[in-house]
């Protein structure tokens, strides 16, 4: 949309369809809204509802705290009902969206990017964007090595409809800290639709599960959600996050190439929230591929991007400087540091 927007013919690849029919609860930081604004999107048609009861919970939930957010921490979004909007937007801005098709093969020509869809139509452009989803085999297609981290991070997610009689007139949000001691956390949402419970878990891949349905149980157990969703928990699908990965790639530029969102792993280190960091490095490529475009010398404008996005997003993509597991106390014990860990959470403030 940005793109199209400086007069660029735009071709967006889909392999799915529109509309999405799966919910998928989520939140979207506050901080996504300007972006919107810059599009020309009705934010208040995306950004869902705002909350500011966040409630921090030690892991062996013995101990709560209260962040205190004068304005919403965030907004509580159904992904598909976001992303069916955002689809009908890009149309708006003269962008050509083909659905359903799938990239088969790709060659980066001299001065071009040829790509063969799954009906066999080819499609040349100056320059090819790619964002798909982490663990996508195609930023390594066009020349851009993911990132590896010393450990890698996993996340489940399990939901359920609330009967109305169970809804809270606001929506609530809890973080349950420390899980493994370190940085591995739980969340729970709770909007008058809808109850999710997710766990972020850093390591050993078998132990995702049972944290979550432990998770589960003890937020039934101590009052914080009003359904037990543990036994859906026993068969959610657990999936590998990109959290951290994009300080860990040497690059994020092919050959007439960009990689960004998930697969460029820009994602909160703090929070694992995707959106805004997706969209704040498609903005910053739109800016990069703009330039690009009208230059003679076009792979040496689109090398301007690893350090664009750097200066720019580094400090929120990065973990808390300080260590989870010596924060934990002070934040269950002063209201300040409470303040501060909901910043850094929520809004990528740094501790």
């Amino acid at each position: 949309m940005l793109l199209a927007k400086t007069g660029k013919r735009v071709v967006l690849l889909e392999r799915g369809t529109f509309p999405r029919q799966t919910t998928h609860s989520t939140w979207l930081s506050t901080a996504a809204v300007p972006i919107l604004d810059e599009l020309g999107v009705d934010a208040s048609l995306l950004k869902g509802r705002g909350f500011t009861d966040v409630s921090f919970i030690k892991a062996d939930f013995t101990q709560t705290a209260k962040p205190v957010f004068e304005s919403p921490a965030g907004y509580l979004i159904d992904r598909a009902t976001f992303d069916n909007r955002m689809a009908d937007a890009v149309t708006k801005h003269e962008v050509t969206l083909l659905q359903g098709v799938e990239v088969k093969n790709i060659k980066q020509l001299e001065s071009s990017v040829a790509f063969r869809l799954s009906e066999d139509r080819v499609i040349n452009a100056r320059l090819l964007i790619v964002a798909t989803g982490y663990g996508s085999e195609l930023p390594e297609r066009v020349g851009v090595a993911p990132g590896r981290t010393p450990k890698p991070q996993w996340s489940a997610q399990v939901e359920a409809p609330l009967d109305k009689k169970l809804a809270p007139k606001e929506p609530r949000v809890g973080v349950v800290l420390g899980l493994d001691g370190k940085a591995s956390f739980g969340s729970y949402f709770v909007s008058p639709e809808r109850v999710s419970v997710g766990v972020q878990w850093r390591g050993d891949k078998s132990k995702v599960i049972p944290t979550l349905v432990h998770v589960c149980q003890q937020c039934v157990e101590h009052e914080l959600l009003p359904i037990d969703v543990s036994k859906a928990g026993l068969s959610a699908k657990v999936m590998r996050t990109p959290a951290s990965i994009a300080l860990d790639m040497d690059s994020h530029v092919g050959k007439h190439a960009l990689v960004i969102g998930d697969a460029g792993g820009f994602i909160s280190a703090a929070s694992h929230e995707g959106i805004y960091p997706a969209m704040w490095s498609a903005q910053i490529a739109a800016e990069v591929a703009a330039t690009a475009l009208t230059s003679t010398h076009s792979q040496d404008e689109l090398m301007a991007f690893d350090s664009a996005w750097r200066i720019r997003m580094a400090e929120y993509l990065r973990p808390p400087h300080t260590d989870i597991q010596f924060l934990l106390p002070l934040i269950f014990s002063n209201q300040p540091m409470a303040d501060r860990m909901g910043a850094a959470f929520f809004h990528g403030e740094n501790i």
